[in-house]
């Protein structure tokens, strides 16, 4: 347990992994710890670094943030140099396939904000390895739109004490169709959208 956690007035532990392009991560950085949050920014630099990420097991913190871009395919990585191990991607892209049996996260609350990660495939994937709950964008939402969002979810979730499904519709109520994120839980795969 983080010592955070022990504090007079308690702080929350949060991990932001930060996958491809930083700036969004930098952001929820800030606005998680407005909330009273303790950010732990995790930078990957290679997609073995982003699977280490998501293999933390126990120590992990509750909240997982999985802050980058999603294409068709998957969690888009990019391009890397040859000395650089990119058997995991397909395109550029982590898909859910190869996610499977790879994902120690016992349970965890992940939310993802990559277009195209709140779908079944993703979902199967995170729920294999152990987390309790798997949030993410169905579809493409608005990139100004992912910030509002953490922001309302983690306000309702930390200051609130709101349930997922509580903080997720809240949060999701200023633009429910731009948004359209899914929340996936346990076992129980069927997708639940805020309304």
């Amino acid at each position: 347990m983080m010592i955070d956690k022990s504090f007079s007035w308690p702080r929350e532990p949060v991990a932001i992994v930060a996958i491809g392009d930083s700036g969004e991560a930098l952001l929820l950085r800030a606005v998680l710890e407005s909330l009273g949050a303790v950010v732990l920014l995790h930078l990957p630099g290679t997609p073995d670094d982003v699977l280490k990420c998501l293999d933390q097991g126990a120590d992990a913190p509750e909240y997982i943030i999985l802050s980058g871009h999603g294409d068709e395919t998957g969690f888009v990585l990019g391009e890397f140099v040859e000395e650089i191990d990119t058997s995991a991607l397909v395109k550029g892209s982590l898909p859910p396939a190869n996610l499977m049996s790879r994902i120690n996260l016992p349970g965890k609350v992940v939310l993802s904000t990559a277009c195209l990660t709140g779908n079944e495939a993703f979902a199967q994937a995170f729920l294999s390895g152990g987390v309790r709950a798997y949030i993410a964008p169905a579809e493409y939402p608005d990139g100004a739109a992912i910030p509002l969002f953490v922001h309302g979810f983690f306000y309702h979730l930390l200051q609130k004490q709101a349930s997922l499904e509580e903080a997720l519709n809240l949060a999701s109520a200023f633009d429910e169709a731009e948004l359209a994120i899914a929340l996936f839980k346990g076992t129980n795969v069927e997708a639940s959208t805020g309304s």
